[in-house]
């Protein structure tokens, strides 16, 4: 049974593209392959758009450096500007080369996206059935079955990926057509990575019993992308009403009103939207049993990859994980100048002080008070910062002046 392939035209990828973004300032992902080739070739016809391109240059293979000179003969070719990078990856044991070297390539790119501009890749359906299935293999939810959307936000300006519902025999037919002169990457054929394997040795048995399968496939991932979306938008209108806005915590009287898989979606979101990488299935089920149902008097923390969620006064924090911190340091203090304080990364403001004795940057140890005039007499540094609601992790790292052997000021 043979597949019939719709015409793969410029025209058509433009069409598709101006329904996902207005921008017209193009970055092209060129890696000198076929699909990435293809994907130049077509941009490079768009009359009314600036396109300019990159190629990332891994150092992975030997062959690497011809690489950039023939995808900058091909730039030359169609008039588009090439930008070249230089990677250095660092490939500590343990860690995939894939994910290593996307990572980077990623990065790269979006350090040199430009403010309304649209990064395309030229992922196509082939891909997108193939990132499904992986997604499948290690037990990903909804997030990873969703695999890759066509359109997301992207440093400065847009990720989109125009090609995804062309098959890759579309887009080898539309080279064979244009006389396109591509890199094939050796690489591609080695089967120790999961991708390639899934590729050449599992997806062409599943293509002869199911010949429209990547077509199929990527409809359950399109079906996944919406069911995500519709997720989101609950989890959003549930986090518009547990979540204080003044410091993003999260209420846990009101969380206690959902269902526990409504407190497990909002909690998930909530960690995405923060901008924190999304925990383990484990590390959930540990907020819940080690924090959110903690005694109330305790100070419960799950931490993970740089992350840190906390509990205070029936409110759940998240933050970055707290960086070291010598609580006995004294710091000199000239108060005409700012400061700043190394083991918080914080710089405080010059405060112009009449320095009659020396001034000092300080850390609570414990017992230590504050005279307040307003409210008359002396009051204990703990019990003003109890009073302010800041939470107990914090407080050792709030800092104290002191002219001599008197504070004068609490900052925070």
């Amino acid at each position: 049974m043979t597949l019939e392939l719709d015409e793969l035209t410029a025209n058509k990828v433009f069409q598709h593209l101006q329904k996902l973004t207005p921008f017209k300032k193009i970055l092209v992902a060129y890696s000198g392959g076929l699909d990435s080739h293809v994907l130049l070739h077509l941009t490079s016809q768009f009359s009314d758009c600036e396109v300019r391109a990159m190629h990332v240059h891994h150092g992975l293979q030997k062959v690497a450096d011809t690489w950039v000179g023939h995808c900058q003969l091909v730039c030359d070719d169609l008039k588009i500007p090439l930008n070249i990078e230089y990677l250095e990856l660092n490939l500590d044991e343990g860690k995939s080369v894939e994910e290593v070297a996307r990572n980077a390539r990623y990065k790269a790119l979006k350090e040199l996206l430009q403010k309304d501009e649209v990064l395309l890749t030229a992922h196509h359906q082939n891909d997108q059935a193939e990132t499904l299935l992986l997604q499948l293999f290690r037990g990903a939810g909804v997030q990873g079955l969703a695999a890759m959307p066509a359109l997301s936000t992207f440093g400065f300006g847009q990720h989109v990926r125009p090609l995804l519902a062309e098959t890759r025999e579309s887009l080898a037919l539309y080279a064979k057509e244009n006389q396109l002169n591509y890199i094939d990457d050796p690489s591609n054929q080695d089967t120790a990575f999961d991708r390639n394997f899934l590729r050449n040795k599992i997806i062409p048995s599943l293509k002869a019993r199911w010949p429209s399968i990547h077509k199929t496939i990527s409809r359950s991932a399109m079906i996944q992308a919406e069911t995500k979306q519709l997720l989101e938008e609950v989890a959003e209108q549930d986090l518009n009403s547990v979540c204080s806005e003044q410091n993003n915590t999260l209420s846990l009287s009101k969380l206690s009103k959902l269902s526990l898989l409504r407190q497990k979606l909002l909690i998930r979101h909530w960690i995405s939207v923060s901008g924190f990488s999304a925990p383990s299935e484990k590390k959930l089920k540990h907020i819940f049993n080690d924090v959110i149902n903690a005694v109330e008097d305790a100070q419960p923390l799950v931490e993970w990859r740089g992350v840190q969620i906390r509990r205070y006064q029936g409110q759940l924090y998240i933050m970055k994980s707290l960086i070291e911190h010598d609580v006995k340091q004294i710091i000199e203090w000239n108060t005409q100048e700012t400061i700043t304080i190394e083991s918080l990364k914080i710089t405080l403001a010059a405060l112009n002080l009449d320095e009659k004795e020396p001034v000092t940057i300080r850390f609570r140890q414990g017992g230590e008070s504050i005279y307040l005039p307003e409210r008359g007499g002396h009051h204990s540094i703990k019990h003003i910062l109890h009073e302010a609601k800041v939470p107990p992790w914090l407080r050792s790292r709030i800092p104290l002046i002191y002219r001599g052997e008197k504070i004068i000021k609490v900052l925070f």
